[in-house]
Formats: C-alpha cells, sequence, structure tokens
C-alpha cells in the first residue's frame, strides 16, 4: 500500500501532468493579491479571512512562512517550532519525531492523553484539538502543503475553547500563492528515508495545489519504526469578489514509542528501554470548504464547513497483569501470575462544523475601525473501544500476549461546542489603537455506557454542560508618532492586553475522575463526579520595533493565572492507573525577548524566554510512588524556567548557503514531582547545522546534522516505579533520552 501511494503522489506531481496550465496571465496576477496582501498581516480569527496589520495586534506573535521551515530543514511543524520560536519546549514523552509534547509559555499541546492542555490549534480556520481528549496528533498536520504560522499568546477568547496559554494557526498553500512543482528525497541515520512532492497552478479564475509526504525511519532505539504518509489537495475558484477553497487532507501514520526509562538503566545504556511496544496508528480524512466574499471595499463575509474524521488505533505494553494483582515482576514469578499486559484501544472519532464571521472596515467618528461578529456550531462523535490481555515479558522487556484480548470498555461520547464573538479595533489617534473582544462559548457533553446500563453503578451515561462570557482588551501605542519625533525606529509600538480564555473537561476527563475508582489512560473508566472548566486569566504588556530589514526586536512580560486546571495523577500505589481532578490556582509568568534580522548575506535570529510556572495553592496529589504535598510556589514539572535559541544563514559563495541553530534548556523537575523533591531533569544544549547547494535553478542538493556534539541529554522526566526492582528500590526517576548525533542528505528539484 506504501509503495502504491509513493508512485501515485510521484505521478500526480510529475511537472509534465499540469505543464500546459501553469503559464502565468495577467488575471493570476491580479488575483494574487487576493492570497498574499502587500503588508502584513495577523489573523485575529481561526478563520483568518480578515485580520490586523501588526502595527495594531496588541500581542506579541511570531510569525513564520513556509519558506523559514524549509529553510531549517525542519522534519515538521513541531521540529521548526522547537528551533525557531520564542517560549516554545519540547518533552519528547514518547521518543517519537512525530509525538512531541509541546510546552509554549508553560502550556502544552501533546497527542498523550493525560497531558493538561492549553493551546489550541487550527488547519484553515478548523480546530484540530482532539474532541476526546483535546490532544493534538503533530503527525496529521501535513508540513510541505503549509504556507504560513501564526503562534499567538494568552488566553484569546476569539480563538475558543482550552486557548488557556495560546493559539497556533496554520494556513495551507493554494495554486496562486505557491505555483509550480517542487520534489525532494533524502535518506542518513536511522534508517530514515523520505519523499516529498508537491505542485501548484493556475489557470483562469480556478487554482489547484497537491501535496504528498511518504516517511520512513527505524528510529535510534529498539521498538521505534514509524512509517508516516501524508497527502493534502487543494481545488479553488476566485474572482474579484469571492474566493472559494475545497481542501483534503489525508494521513495514515504508524508511529511506535518506548518512552521513558529508568535513569540508572539509561546512565549505562543510553538506548535502554522499560516496556515495548507502544503503537498508535492514525488515520485521518479531513475536508473542509472554506470560502470568503467582498460585498464592498469594506464589508466581508467568510466561512467554512468541515468533516474531520480520525481513527485511532493503539497498543500499550504494561507492567503488571490486567488485574494488577501482583506489585513486582518477581511477586508476579512467585504467584505464578503473568508479568505483563496489553492494552488494544480503538477512538474513532468524527467532527463536524459551520463557522461564519462578518467583517466591517467601514469608519468610525471619521477613524479607522474594523469590526467583526461571528460564531460556529461544532459537533463531534466519539467510540472508545478498549481489550485488554495479559502478557509475558521477552528478554528485550517486548510484551508477548498469551490470553485473548478480551473487551472492557466500550462508550459512545459525543460533543456541542457553540460559540459568539464579536471584536472591535479603532485608532483613537494616528498613533493609538484600542481593541475589545467577547466569545462565548457552550460546550456539551454526552457519555452513552454500551456495556453497562444506565442504572449500573459502573454506569458511564452522563450529560454535562458548561459554558462562559470571556472578555479581551488591548491597546497599541506608537511613541514616537506621538511625540513626533523622526527615527528610523518609526515601527515602534508599545502594547498592552487581557484576555481570558475557557477550556470545558473532555469526555475521557469526565469518564476518569474518581479518585475511588482510578482508571488508566485510556484503558479504564467508570461513573465519576463531575469536573469543573478550567478558567485562564492573562495579562500582558511588550514592546517591539524595527529598523529596516537589518533588526527585528521585541520584547514581552507576561502573567496568566489559571483556576481548577485538570491534571491525571496516580492512584495509591499503581504505576499505571489514576484519575482525574482539579487543582485550585496554577501561575505561569515570564519574559520574552526576540531579535531577528537579515545583514548582507546573512540571515540571524535569537530567542529568550524565561518562564517561572507555579503552583498557587495548597493541594494533596498522588503519584506513582505515594501521596505529595503541593503548597503555593512550588514549580510545575515539565517546564524549564530558560530556553534561549541562536541560528543563523551564511550565503558562503553563490548559490551555497551555510546554516546553524542551537537551543538551550534549563533544568525542570520530573513530571509528577510536584513537591519538587526529587532530582532535576538536567540542562542541556544542543546544536545543529544545515547546508544547501543550488547546483542548477532546478536542482538543489542539501545536508542537515543534528546534535553535532553527541550532547548526552535529556528533555523529559517522571516519578515511577520499577517494576523489576524489589519494594524499597522501586521509586526512582525515569528520564526520556535525546536522540544523538545523525544526519541525512538529500536532493530536491523545483520547476516553476
Amino acid at each position: 500500500m506504501r509503495i502504491h501511494f509513493t508512485l501515485l503522489v510521484a505521478a500526480l506531481l510529475s511537472p509534465s501532468v499540469f505543464a500546459e496550465n501553469t503559464a502565468p496571465d495577467d488575471k493570476q496576477t491580479k488575483l494574487d493579491a487576493f492570497e498574499l496582501p502587500d503588508v502584513e498581516v495577523i489573523g485575529t480569527t481561526p478563520l483568518g479571512a480578515t485580520g490586523l496589520v501588526r502595527e495594531k495586534v496588541s500581542g506579541n506573535v511570531q510569525s513564520a512562512e513556509d519558506e523559514d521551515i524549509n529553510r531549517h530543514e525542519a522534519l515538521e511543524l513541531s521540529d521548526f517550532m522547537r528551533r525557531r520560536l520564542g517560549s516554545v519546549n519540547i518533552n519528547d514523552v514518547q521518543n517519537n519525531p512525530f509525538q512531541p509534547d509541546i510546552t509554549f509559555r508553560g502550556f502544552s499541546a501533546s497527542p498523550i492523553l493525560g497531558t493538561p492542555i492549553g493551546l489550541s490549534v487550527y488547519q484553515d480556520g478548523v480546530r484540530v484539538n482532539e474532541a476526546f481528549g483535546d490532544t493534538v496528533n503533530w503527525d496529521l498536520i501535513p508540513k510541505n502543503a503549509i504556507a504560513n504560522i501564526d503562534l499567538i499568546p494568552g488566553s484569546n477568547p476569539l480563538f475558543g475553547l482550552n486557548t488557556l496559554g495560546g493559539a497556533l494557526s496554520v494556513r495551507t498553500k493554494s495554486g496562486f500563492s505557491h505555483s509550480g512543482t517542487r520534489a525532494q528525497a533524502y535518506g542518513g541515520s536511522f534508517g530514515r528515508k523520505a519523499f516529498e512532492a508537491e505542485h501548484g497552478g493556475s489557470k483562469g479564475d480556478f487554482d489547484w495545489f497537491l501535496s504528498g509526504n511518504v516517511f520512513e525511519d527505524d528510529g535510534w532505539r529498539p521498538f521505534t519504526h514509524s512509517a508516516v504518509n501524508q497527502a493534502f489537495g487543494k481545488v479553488g475558484w476566485e474572482n474579484d469578489k469571492s474566493d472559494v477553497d475545497f481542501s483534503f487532507t489525508f494521513a495514515d501514520n504508524r508511529l511506535t514509542g518506548v518512552g521513558p526509562a529508568p535513569a540508572n538503566e539509561l546512565a549505562a545504556n543510553r538506548q535502554a528501554i522499560y516496556t515495548a511496544p507502544d503503537t498508535i496508528q492514525n488515520t485521518l480524512y479531513f475536508f473542509n470548504l472554506k470560502g470568503e466574499h467582498r460585498f464592498s471595499d469594506e464589508l466581508n463575509l467568510a466561512g467554512n464547513s468541515y468533516y474531520r474524521g480520525n481513527t485511532t488505533d493503539s497498543l500499550n505494553s504494561n507492567t503488571g497483569n490486567v488485574d494488577e494483582s501482583c506489585e513486582t515482576f518477581n511477586d508476579c514469578l512467585d504467584q505464578g501470575q503473568p508479568p505483563a499486559s496489553n492494552v488494544s484501544n480503538r477512538i474513532v472519532q468524527g467532527g463536524s462544523g459551520i463557522n461564519l464571521q462578518l467583517t466591517s472596515t467601514h469608519p468610525l467618528l471619521g477613524r479607522e475601525n474594523q469590526l467583526t461578529v461571528g460564531g460556529g456550531f461544532n459537533t463531534s462523535h466519539t467510540h472508545f473501544s478498549q481489550a485488554a490481555q495479559n502478557a509475558v515479558f521477552s528478554p528485550e522487556h517486548a510484551t508477548i500476549g498469551i490470553s485473548p484480548l478480551l473487551t472492557r470498555v466500550d462508550i459512545n461520547g459525543d460533543t456541542d461546542y457553540g460559540s459568539l464573538f464579536a471584536t472591535d479595533t479603532f485608532t483613537v489617534l494616528p498613533w493609538l489603537h484600542a481593541n475589545a473582544s467577547v466569545g462565548w462559548n457552550t460546550a456539551d457533553v454526552v457519555l452513552h455506557d454500551k456495556i453497562n446500563p444506565a442504572s449500573a453503578v459502573t454506569s458511564l451515561n452522563g450529560n454535562h454542560s458548561f459554558d462562559r462570557l470571556n472578555p479581551s482588551a488591548g491597546f497599541t501605542l506608537n511613541p514616537l508618532k506621538a511625540l513626533d519625533i523622526k527615527s528610523p525606529f518609526e515601527e515602534l509600538t508599545f502594547y498592552g492586553n487581557y484576555n481570558e480564555g475557557f477550556r470545558a473537561p473532555t469526555p475521557i476527563e469526565l469518564s476518569c475522575a474518581n479518585p475511588d475508582a482510578p482508571c488508566s489512560l485510556p484503558n479504564g473508566f467508570t461513573d465519576d463526579p463531575p469536573l469543573k472548566p478550567v478558567v485562564s486569566k492573562t495579562f500582558e504588556i511588550g514592546l517591539r520595533g524595527k529598523l529596516n530589514d537589518a533588526l527585528q526586536w521585541s520584547a514581552a512580560v507576561y502573567h496568566s493565572r489559571s483556576s481548577n486546571d485538570i491534571l491525571f495523577r496516580n492512584a495509591p500505589g499503581s504505576t499505571v492507573n489514576g484519575y482525574f481532578q482539579n487543582v485550585g490556582l496554577t501561575q505561569r509568568q515570564g519574559a520574552e525577548l526576540g531579535l531577528s534580522g537579515t545583514w548582507q548575506k546573512l540571515n540571524w535570529y535569537l530567542n529568550y524566554s524565561f518562564v517561572d510556572a507555579t503552583y498557587q495553592t495548597t493541594a494533596t496529589l498522588q503519584n506513582a510512588v505515594g501521596e505529595v504535598n503541593v503548597t503555593p510556589g512550588k514549580r510545575i514539572p515539565g517546564i524549564p524556567q530558560q530556553t534561549f535559541k541562536l541560528g543563523a544563514e551564511y550565503e558562503i559563495i553563490s548559490n551555497w548557503f551555510f546554516g546553524g541553530d542551537m537551543q538551550y534548556a534549563s533544568n525542570q523537575y520530573l513530571r509528577s514531582d510536584d513537591d519538587n523533591s526529587y532530582p532535576k531533569v538536567g540542562e542541556y544544549t544542543i546544536v545543529n547545522l544545515n547546508t544547501r547547494y543550488a547546483i542548477t535553478k532546478n536542482v538543489e542538493i542539501f545536508a542537515m546534522a543534528k546534535n553535532i556534539f553527541d550532547s548526552t541529554y535529556e528533555t523529559y522526566g517522571v516519578v515511577n516505579q520499577n517494576f523489576f526492582k524489589p519494594v524499597g528500590e522501586r521509586g526512582i526517576g525515569f528520564l526520556g533520552p535525546g536522540a544523538p548525533i545523525s544526519g541525512w542528505a538529500g536532493v530536491r528539484i523545483k520547476f516553476d
């Protein structure tokens, strides 16, 4: 199947297929202005049809184009974010490059169920956080279809549910914006082989864009083979008044990870594993119809309608048998009990919705004003089933099933999300702009237990409703314009904002919130007490400026408080089972500094960030070792206080570019070490290099080397009990090791 997929992509994207239709004409040049505005515009709503020029945006928005991603030779989107964007950090929980746990300003977006999610992610105006747990499957976002991204900080109510600490908006390419044919193939370390191709073109009012990506990798630790297959297509029609695009995203990915291992075992063998396998297979079908119509120069209507279906099949290896009847490996052997188990899960999710917004730029009181009102309704249906079997361990700690898989859980979950919003930006004076927004979000979550009747004590049936009105206000001010001072720094802008965000508990959290009946993730569920929604309130002030192309800079400080954060806690004495609970107050505050510029043949950037993420409440939590007493001021685990990033690319001679980047992260506490009593995960620095040389205008060779100094480092840690050790020696830190030195090389071709 994968070979056929590769051949199909190659055939579709052959330059000869559409060559007769790609010739530019006057109308195409005219239409390009619709797709690519002449000035930098930031999308301030998920649909992004109309936005604001940067001088009116009251936040430290970070933006990037596809060329920036390509310049870094990034494997996928999260790899680019890790290396380039400020305040972004990655925890390699699964040790799989397509399954990173990303934090931004201390808030997470992760594919791992149980992670407290605080970021929303959008692709062409559609929220792609999964309905079952608000998780983000980074492998389902096609990298070579990305046109540009905006990382919007804060608890922005315009981006709806889950925007506690920020939102990531991804917009895809079209035939008008990205014409021509491009393809690349590369390979190298860890048995990595990859092929990417794309083609875009237009004829008259019509345009099209196709892309495909085939990737295979054996991984650098045992049992970590992965295969990724992505395809994206878009057809569109556009004239001077209207623009309609229909896109389709497909993915068929099999990802394998092995997670953290005991620290003492990693010290002896960096490839050591604890248990295996842990596999996830994602299959995505995503259809999106997006349109925009200009009634006049001052009135614009935009909207989308979509269907997104994702099936996730996973197999998780666990220590201990299905009944958890023995505490250690030797206990199981002494009792004649199986020492391991496998859990097979299937999550079938289907979501659809419609979103509309109307924007008016009609002047108010004789001054510039932009008013946008909109809303949407999004619904999803999830079917979750889970089966388990007893198993034994191979000498490599891989589990081998010895009994049939027996179904333990079979539930349906339905979610209905509604939203209404309004936002207005008013130019008070030529140097002062004010904005105000309000967003109302509703969430209805219904659970249907297909095994236990509604009258049963263990029934999962439930109906939960949440809603909240979230405000936002801000300003931007140019002090030099206000004082009529002529300076090269005319774009100097001071800004401030306040906003509030809201996240409703997800089906998995609502079905696993009883400390007296813990479950595993996502392996068991029970009837549970209700959880409270999470509310985040954020202040931010900052400065930014520009000196031609030689220097762009930004600085910001922020303060965010969240009430009722939802955390997954271990049950007493268990390394697997646990439950979700609300935690009073948490706080994330910090500062950011960003510099970038171009000087002659040199492009460079620098980002520094500081985040102080702490509990601001007294709480009794639980980890795999025992009870944890949290007091105000304790640091939230898994978040390094400081990160520093530096990168540059220089054209050595004509058409030969050489670049490099460096990332530093300070130490962090182990996940579940909420009272900060264990040794920290150490600080680390990694350095990467890349180079590319254009042999001709159509052919380029390139190479990439990561961790060139072969640094030994860890990006993640968790408090856990070592099942293979006797009682009394079990509570130790487990660490997620970083990849060793590696390199890849390849060739790319392009035809405009």
